[in-house]
């Protein structure tokens, strides 16, 4: 692969350059004044030029400029306005699988080249495939990207727990920005029972808290409005045909059953705020109610403290992971000590406790079975075990070489030698007696033969 500053980027500064290289795309035109707009030219006549301009980001206005006032006019070429399109491709969306980027390179973005060869935005779209197929390979791994950053296999398998309500919270924050505060709040709940000790859930308190006074005020203004939308709906339903009275009915009933069916979920899934309709002032009511219970309960919720029990919680599933188990098990008791009923946390310590204890034990009987170095030395037959052979003493000598008179060893060392001289002379008694029984017999057969011959001799 061709190496090329632009894929060493990170995909926010990648995407930023490409867009900045892509701005202009649009018909120009500069007036005599100096000042430049860029649009889209509708029309042109030999009096002016129609050019559709965007005022701000959702607001479109059409722009009618005499002739006598354009200095130049620049149109765009269609390489331009689709190389525009693709700049939207970057930075790529999250959580995007493989089979996701490859669909946008083979039928986006890599036909840009084949139909532009030439173009002068080809090294933006070259440098969108380069980060593309990156993305690609890292997807192929199992790595997830969320909010732009990439996390990894190894951290998805100790931390899911977390990456779950990340994914909730991010859920959470777009429905947000679109206004619709009752199903954020929903996710929030979501997460406060089935994930109380992540970070994210934390964060998921800290933005509802900061829309609660919106959604206060949309309630407050829905119950004032509330009469007038119901007269609007009745009477436009006098201008009905009896066929779409009908159906203007049926819808009706569909509502209020489907409103229904919510509170009956809120009451089983035990919401704070309950789900509201603009039609049903007692909704209206009641989830005005219940946001203030709420906005209480929620005030009083020591978070920096969740904060802190909610981060040991994760350090303590990293610890688990790396199987650093006795730091597992404190991190995860620091973490009960907030989170006191959230089971989950309850089955970490036990396992952390379980697995520590087991490799406790598999470390002591791995020490047993290991061989004793001392042991492991071997006599000059060459069996393990036998007690080294003594190395022979060379004899002492003085500083010019000369050997050194033996002078009487410690009073220990004469014990030594008196018990050998012992055991070596009652180690020599058998000989000893067998010689002296022999000199006796000797005696008396010559004492015997002397006897004999003096008899004879007095006969």
């Amino acid at each position: 692969m061709k190496s090329s500053s632009l894929r060493l980027l990170p995909g926010s500064l990648l995407a930023l350059l490409v867009s900045a290289s892509l701005s202009l795309a649009g018909d120009v035109i500069k007036l005599k004044t100096g000042e430049k707009l860029e649009g889209v030219i509708l029309r042109e006549s030999a009096t002016e030029v129609v050019i559709k301009v965007n005022v701000t980001g959702s607001i479109v206005e059409e722009k009618k400029i005499p002739l006598t006032e354009i200095a130049e006019v620049i149109k765009a070429t269609p390489d331009q306005f689709e190389a525009a399109d693709l700049a939207k491709l970057s930075p790529s969306e999250d959580m995007m699988t493989d089979a996701t980027y490859q669909s946008i390179l083979t039928e986006k973005l890599e036909p840009f080249l084949k139909k532009y060869p030439v173009s002068r935005y080809k090294a933006d779209i070259e440098a969108i495939i380069a980060t593309y197929k990156e993305e690609m390979e890292k997807a192929k791994s199992g790595a997830k990207k969320l909010e732009g950053v990439w996390i990894l296999p190894e951290e998805l398998a100790w931390n899911n727990y977390n990456f779950e309500a990340r994914l909730r919270r991010v859920e959470m924050e777009k429905l947000i920005k679109a206004g619709k505060l009752q199903d954020a709040y929903r996710i929030m709940a979501d997460l406060e029972i089935n994930k109380p000790a992540s970070v994210e859930t934390v964060r998921a308190i800290e933005l509802f808290k900061a829309a609660i006074p919106d959604l206060e005020r949309t309630l407050d203004r829905l119950i004032i409005e509330h009469p007038i939308k119901i007269k609007n709906r009745l009477e436009g339903a006098k201008a009905l045909s009896p066929e779409e009275r009908k159906r203007f009915d049926e819808a009706i009933k569909k509502e209020e059953a489907d409103l229904k069916l919510l509170l009956d979920e809120d009451r089983k899934q035990k919401m704070g705020i309950t789900s509201f309709s603009e039609y049903d002032l007692k909704s209206l009511t009641d989830a005005k109610a219940a946001l203030v219970k709420e906005a209480a309960r929620l005030a009083k919720i020591d978070l920096e403290g969740q904060k802190a029990a909610a981060t040991a919680f994760q350090s303590g599933l990293k610890n688990f992971h790396e199987k650093s188990y006795l730091s597992a098990q404190r991190n995860f008791e620091d973490a009960s000590k907030v989170f006191s009923k959230d089971n989950f946390i309850k089955e970490r310590i036990d396992l952390s406790k379980k697995a520590a204890a087991e490799a406790s034990r598999a470390n002591a009987e791995a020490t047993a079975a290991r061989p004793n170095p001392a042991l492991a030395t071997t006599t000059p037959s060459g069996k393990p075990g036998d007690p080294p052979a003594p190395k022979a003493k060379e004899p002492a000598k003085t500083e010019g070489g000369a050997p050194v008179k033996k002078t009487a060893e410690p009073a220990a060392n004469q014990d030594e030698e008196e018990t050998e001289a012992v055991v070596e002379e009652s180690s020599n008694l058998p000989m000893i007696l067998i010689a002296g029984a022999v000199v006796l017999l000797l005696t008396l057969v010559v004492v015997k033969s002397l006897a004999k011959k003096k008899a004879s001799a007095d006969d």
